[in-house]
């Protein structure tokens, strides 16, 4: 499986979690596209890559915004979303937490039989909110 990191994720973020993890692959945006590359480019990109991609996402915007979920449900691409608040933890706080929460987002991307969205909350709960193919 391959976890893509956009870029409101830190590519550190990414390459830890690579060497905590080493079962699946970690490629963070900056590998892949120039920093800045809309998500409208990105996704369809990533969801055609073999290997059962998943994003990997902070920017919450792709849930709310019509023509990026359009392009999100288009691609059936899994999304794994870091809840408001992940984006001002300090590093060392991120660090611990990112790698503590990784084996449940591992475990529920696995056990998920469609492509869903998955939310990550500093408070390290994960939880479904609901399938891709019925985003709105």
């Amino acid at each position: 499986m391959i976890f893509f990191f956009d870029e409101n994720i830190s590519e550190y973020a990414a390459r830890m979690l690579g060497a905590f993890d080493r079962k699946h692959e970690m490629r963070p945006l900056v590998d892949h596209f120039e920093r800045g590359t809309p998500d409208t480019q990105w996704i369809p990109v990533v969801a055609s890559w073999d290997g059962d991609p998943v994003a990997v996402c902070a920017d919450g915007r792709i849930l709310k915004n019509e023509v990026e979920k359009r392009v999100l449900k288009e691609c059936g691409l899994m999304f794994v979303y870091l809840a408001p608040g992940w984006t001002h933890t300090k590093w060392h706080v991120y660090a611990w937490k990112i790698v503590k929460v990784w084996p449940e987002v591992v475990r529920n991307v696995e056990q998920a039989q469609f492509p869903i969205i998955l939310e990550v909350t500093t408070g390290l709960k994960v939880q479904s909110l609901g399938r891709i193919s019925a985003l709105r």
